[in-house]
């Protein structure tokens, strides 16, 4: 429920400001563009229901911001989460002047004034109203895109469209100051005419004292009222501090992921295993910041895991999405109450990116797949005879034909290995299409072959050769690697036998090799083969097998 009211009260906020800095960028053009805009991007706001929205929704805020920074149990936090909360507490200080000059005076006293009458208040008599809002514009901004950022960057269309969101993101502020820059010098020029600023003031000339004097006060007031409330907090969590300190007969063991860390440390009643890790100084995954947003932070728990109170449904949510086990638990949503022992499942210094390539789908599941292997004829003869910068441009290009081709056909590529491509078909669909998409990208590997080799005429004579092996069964699919080195791939027998049968080519002197099973699997009638049983090393019994000296004839 919190979390929805930030969010809700956020989006309030940032379509209030949004609304303000189109204002503003209309000052480009004149004084009287942004005067009349008010009625779209302000006025509304003055409205009874407008008031009611906004008064909630900055109050919601502000103080969902003073419980955010209690409920910390550590404020050792990274310097995105310090710095959000450091600009939500300076914007009230830096905009309560201003606030009080115009939506205060036109509450209080009913002035009603135009944009040349707030931009004179803020540079004519001093510079120092000025200077702050000028400050305090791309402080605003600051905040609101990196609450925006922290929110949206685990989904998964966010990424795509992200360096979109970020040109939006610098054109609206950059044309919000320029517009306001640029409405302030010509309002500072006319005040250098006695008859303007006279008419300026014309209607509130009269009230000018009780005016100073209200946004004093109520400057005065916020000043005073915002670094006590956050003393308040300060003071609260030192008084929880000290009763959590006291000594607990139950500890936790933790073992990092690669198991060369164990550490012991006491519980700390009503604080979060996460935070209890912060404390001791371990690092730790968590990329949302302890949230419960994300995965990362996630841990397997080896002992005691009947003494914590069942995940909320919240964190099941999150568990569910990565088809986590009943052992695995959030360490920022678990709150240990007697002695356990965990182990971490991901790297201290894990990144979004490892999200996107744990969370979901494949986390490791049995499917029926086609694997699909090529290699080169003789590539170590060719590499033989030509400069180590030739053999990887031919390589590159022979690499671009076979990856074309098989993902044209619908397949996924998943490695290269030395001069041997393996590609995958039928992860996200039916065996039948994979068997299908499998044969179809032998015979389209085969006919770009062809075309390579006739670009590659004049250098190599020859030609490219390569050996395929098609083969289909139940794998294990899943991301796995280390670190950045992790992609989707396949293990299991069935990868071990299209291997063998790629090998196999070279014996028969033929250019694709499939197992029957494929072939039966894909539905297509396939003319051209010429079957017979084979033995496969590692297999007690033989392979029937369809052999074709020239793959594009496949189909």
């Amino acid at each position: 429920m919190l979390t929805r009211l930030r969010l809700i009260s956020g989006m309030v906020l940032t379509v209030f400001v949004v609304g303000h800095f189109i204002n503003h960028a209309l000052g480009i053009i004149s004084l009287k563009a942004m005067n009349n805009a008010l009625k779209y991007f302000i006025e509304p706001w003055r409205e009874p229901l407008g008031t009611v929205i906004l008064i909630l929704a900055l109050s919601v805020h502000f103080v969902l911001a003073l419980q955010a920074l209690y409920s910390r149990q550590s404020l050792k936090l990274r310097r995105v989460d310090w710095l959000q909360l450091a600009s939500g507490f300076l914007i009230p200080i830096f905009l309560v002047g201003h606030v009080m000059a115009t939506r205060g005076t036109y509450e209080v006293f009913g002035v009603h004034e135009w944009y040349q009458f707030t931009l004179f208040g803020m540079w004519v008599p001093s510079l120092y109203y000025g200077i702050l809002n000028t400050i305090a514009l791309p402080l605003v901004w600051l905040h609101i895109c990196i609450g925006w950022h922290q929110w949206l960057r685990l989904k998964s269309w966010y990424h795509p469209f992200r360096q979109w969101i970020f040109g939006v993101a610098i054109l609206l502020p950059t044309l919000a100051l320029a517009g306001f820059a640029s409405a302030s010098l010509r309002v500072v020029r006319l005040s250098g005419n006695e008859t303007w600023v006279e008419r300026l003031f014309k209607k509130t000339k009269d009230q000018l004292p009780e005016l100073v004097a209200f946004i004093n006060t109520g400057e005065v007031i916020v000043f005073v009222l915002i670094p006590l409330a956050i003393a308040l907090v300060l003071l609260l969590r030192w008084v929880r501090a000290i009763r959590r300190n006291r000594s607990s007969e139950f500890v936790i063991q933790y073992r990092d992921l690669n198991f060369t860390q164990k550490q012991k440390l006491p519980i700390v009643n009503g604080v979060s295993l996460l935070d209890q890790l912060r404390f001791a100084e371990i690092p730790h995954a968590s990329v949302c910041g302890g949230r419960g947003r994300c995965s990362t932070c996630r841990v397997r728990v080896d002992e005691g895991i009947e003494g914590l109170p069942s995940a909320s449904a919240a964190e099941r949510r999150v568990l569910d999405r990565i088809s986590a086990g009943e052992d695995v638990r959030l360490a920022c949503q678990v709150m240990p109450k007697s002695s356990l022992s965990v182990t971490a499942l991901l790297e201290p210094d894990t990144g979004l990116q490892r999200i996107r390539q744990t969370d979901g789908q494949h986390g490791g599941d049995e499917q029926e797949i086609a694997v699909l292997f090529a290699d080169i004829r003789g590539f170590t003869q060719i590499s033989e005879d030509r400069l180590p910068f030739d053999t990887a441009f031919l390589l590159n290009r022979y690499f671009a034909a076979m990856g074309r081709a098989i993902e044209e056909s619908g397949g996924h590529l998943d490695k290269f290995i030395g001069d041997g491509v393996m590609a995958l078909f039928g992860v996200n669909e039916s065996l039948e299409e994979g068997c299908k998409k499998a044969i179809q990208a032998a015979a389209k590997m085969a006919e770009e072959l062809d075309a390579l080799n006739q670009s590659i005429a004049t250098e190599l004579p020859q030609g490219l050769r390569i050996g395929i092996g098609i083969h289909c069964g139940t794998a294990i699919v899943g991301k796995m690697g280390y670190k950045n080195a992790i992609g989707l791939t396949a293990i299991g027998d069935v990868v071990n036998t299209a291997s063998r049968l790629e090998s196999l080519t070279k014996e028969y002197g033929v250019q694709c090799i499939v197992s029957q099973k494929t072939v039966s699997a894909s539905g297509l009638q396939l003319e051209n083969l010429d079957y017979t049983d084979v033995k496969i090393r590692g297999r007690d019994q033989a392979l029937k097998v369809g052999m074709v000296s020239a793959a594009k004839n496949l189909i």
